[in-house]
């Protein structure tokens, strides 16, 4: 391995590092998951856990929020991706490190916005650690239970599935460019609306709670680095990811971004930021979930044999699909600018 982390990305790296990892055999499908699940095989269930590092809150850098915000995304980081792993999480712990000149307000908020969305989700806080650092970082961590048969991988996509997607999608994108770009007498939301959306990260709860009960999906992934990355994860099992256009439910914030900036709806498809969990849905079970109601869950395409990642168009039209996804070492959306601008400006879908 040589080169830098610049030139590999992080997603190069872990790829490339992973396969030499020696697996324990309690390590369940092994590493490369949204979250990791151990065997007990004395319980009656297993162990699910995750670790990351919450991103620096885009709402948060531009003055838009608090430091709350903080810790609400260091909860909904490691909980989203228990979730779409199949888990129900349990219990989440937090480190936050900070440069010693740092506001103690300003940590105290951190670690009671985390504490306050463990609560709203029936989470057990548990503590963490607080320490000195040159930057401030915040890492969060969960664990939590699955059943023995509920583990939900990345790469088990096979031809005849169907892509549901939890949650409504381009509300972040769409809510930063109208306060980006638009000006407030041209808006048809307040601020403050825009600013909740871009400031209080949630997990798809209910979505994941109904998906998981049912054990509906073959395969599940945290869209929070956008729904490209998780459409390629998908085709990674050497199948074709098929995204039907007119199907995609997006949020009004999208809508009216669109409506009023010009960017095209299909580039607010992977601005990322709206927690949405994709999955992979056996065709004998897709009737079930088009019965379920109250549930953000919608069909948005299929999987075919084939490869890469397809968008149709209403017309029938197929197009390849390639961007940038949210990735360290290359292109953040927490860096906002460079992220954001590939967003506004480029062309994901060609």
């Amino acid at each position: 391995m040589t080169g830098d982390l610049t030139s590999w990305g992080e997603k190069g790296f872990l790829a490339d590092l992973l396969p030499g990892l020696y697996v324990d055999p309690l390590l369940l499908g092994g590493f490369g998951h949204d979250a990791s699940v151990i065997e007990l095989p004395d319980a009656p269930f297993n162990l699910i856990q995750k670790i990351d590092r919450a991103s620096h809150p885009v709402a948060l850098k531009e003055g838009w929020s608090g430091y709350r915000t903080w810790g609400r995304m260091a909860v909904t980081a490691n909980c989203s991706d228990i979730l779409a792993s199949g888990g129900r999480p349990i219990a989440c712990m937090m480190a936050v490190m900070v440069p010693g000149t740092e506001k103690a307000v300003n940590v105290r908020d951190i670690i009671f916005g985390a504490a306050d969305e463990c609560r709203a989700n029936g989470v057990i806080y548990a503590g963490g650690d607080t320490k000195e650092a040159q930057d401030p970082h915040v890492v969060g961590t969960a664990i939590g239970i699955i059943e023995k048969d509920g583990f939900l991988p990345r790469n088990t996509a096979e031809p005849g599935d169907q892509l549901f997607c939890a949650g409504l999608v381009g509300g972040f994108a769409g809510a930063y460019f109208m306060l980006k770009n638009v000006p407030q007498d041209e808006r048809d939301h307040t601020v403050d609306a825009y600013i909740e959306y871009l400031a209080s990260p949630i997990a798809q709860w209910c979505a994941a709670r109904e998906m998981n009960k049912r054990k509906a999906a073959r395969c599940g992934m945290d869209a929070s680095d956008g729904i490209l990355d998780v459409l390629q994860t998908f085709s990674s099992a050497g199948v074709q990811v098929n995204l039907d256009l007119a199907e995609v439910p997006y949020h009004d914030f999208a809508v009216e971004c669109a409506r009023k900036t010009g960017i095209p709806l299909t580039q607010l498809i992977f601005g990322g930021g709206d927690w949405n969990i994709l999955y992979c849905v056996p065709p004998d079970r897709v009737a079930e979930l088009r019965e379920v109601r109250g549930v953000p869950i919608y069909r948005i395409g299929e999987i075919t044999a084939g490869s890469g990642v397809v968008a149709r168009a209403g017309d029938g039209a197929e197009h390849m699909v390639r961007g940038v996804v949210n990735e360290h070492f290359k292109s953040r959306i927490e860096d906002a600018t460079g992220f954001m601008d590939s967003i506004e400006k480029g062309r994901f879908i060609q």
